[in-house]
């Protein structure tokens, strides 16, 4: 019976020490956390690779929006313009919600764009498609002609 005790016990201990040396492995990660209470940019602090370099100001920006109450936590955020032009940094795309609530239209999807400067976001707002499309369109034409 002891064998069989023990054989359970450093099966289970096995299990958990795998979990929390998964847990910790995640710690890393950039990622945006978010409760009613507050939103929170975890793993770039400070940006230590190649992919949080690119992550991180667009979980700078998400936060931002966030924070101001310019989004709902349950919006979601597809970027679809980064482009750094000197010292400022352009971060633009869509939010929609995750799920929708009752009495949401079919427009609930919105566009937003924020300018960072380093790692500090020093302008968001909200704006239509079209002019997003108009802001990428002449960021990309400002790129080119550098």
């Amino acid at each position: 019976m002891l064998p069989l005790r023990l054989a359970i016990f450093a099966g289970v201990f096995g299990i958990a020490l795998s979990g929390l040396f998964w847990l910790l492995g995640n710690l890393g990660e950039p990622e945006l956390l978010r409760s009613k209470k507050a939103v929170v940019v975890k793993g770039c602090d400070p940006i230590e690779d190649e992919t949080a370099a690119r992550i991180c100001p667009q979980l700078f920006c998400q936060k931002h929006l966030l924070d101001t109450r310019v989004f709902e936590l349950r919006y979601r955020f597809d970027v679809t313009l980064d482009r750094r032009s000197g010292a400022e940094h352009l971060i633009g795309g869509t939010a929609k919600p995750f799920v929708a609530k009752p009495g949401d239209g079919p427009g609930m999807e919105r566009s937003f764009l924020c300018v960072l400067q380093g790692s500090q976001v020093v302008e968001s707002r909200a704006m239509s498609a079209a002019e997003l499309g108009e802001i990428a369109a002449s960021s990309e034409s400002e790129s080119e002609s550098d």
